[in-house]
């Protein structure tokens, strides 16, 4: 499945996770329609490697498929909650060994997904993404270094620290606390 680049609203997302949660497969092909280009961005950022990126997200909407009861909007949004499923996907699929053996071969040249013209690149700075850098802007240096490292990365706290040469427990706080104040801002 190509992803198809759309921006839905969190009203209609949720009403169409809760309609998936039912077992309403035209809610969940229109979830899809409305959501895979900007979940595809995010896995591909995280792996670098389309082919990755698509199996990765084949495996986190078999997720939101099965779990799409589990969401909670008193929690977050939609968008945010099926982000997360595609993140720690990819995240899975990027610390199996052989993914990781397989790194070394890959080229950004040889990849057509990192051009200007990818259209699931120009989804990613859509409104949406530019309110998000626009209240990562609000951060301390030390919160949007180590925000971006985790979530654009996909370093895990453990490494960021090593990274950054600071206790994990800090790196921890310092992610927890810019994530709360994005999404305050977020949510203004």
């Amino acid at each position: 499945m190509k992803p198809k680049a759309s921006f839905e609203s969190s009203e209609r997302l949720g009403l169409l996770l809760s309609r998936c949660s039912l077992g309403d497969q035209s809610a969940f092909a229109d979830l899809y329609d409305a959501t895979s280009a900007k979940l595809f961005g995010i896995a591909f950022r995280i792996l670098k490697r389309e082919a990755w990126a698509e199996e990765a997200l084949q495996e986190a909407y078999m997720k939101i498929w099965r779990y799409a009861d589990s969401y909670n909007p008193g929690r977050g949004r939609p968008m945010t909650w099926m982000i997360n499923v595609v993140r720690n996907q990819s995240l899975d699929l990027l610390r199996k060994a052989d993914y990781r053996a397989a790194e070394e071969e890959w080229s950004p040249e040889k990849d057509q997904r990192m051009s200007g013209e990818n259209p699931a690149a120009q989804a990613e700075t859509s409104q949406e993404m530019q309110r998000v850098l626009g209240c990562l802007s609000g951060l301390t240096e030390e919160q949007r270094d180590c925000i971006l490292l985790s979530y654009h990365q996909g370093y895990t706290p453990t490494e960021v620290a090593s990274r950054i040469g600071r206790p994990v427990g800090t790196v921890k706080t310092w992610i927890r606390r810019g994530l709360i104040k994005v999404r305050e801002c977020l949510d203004q």
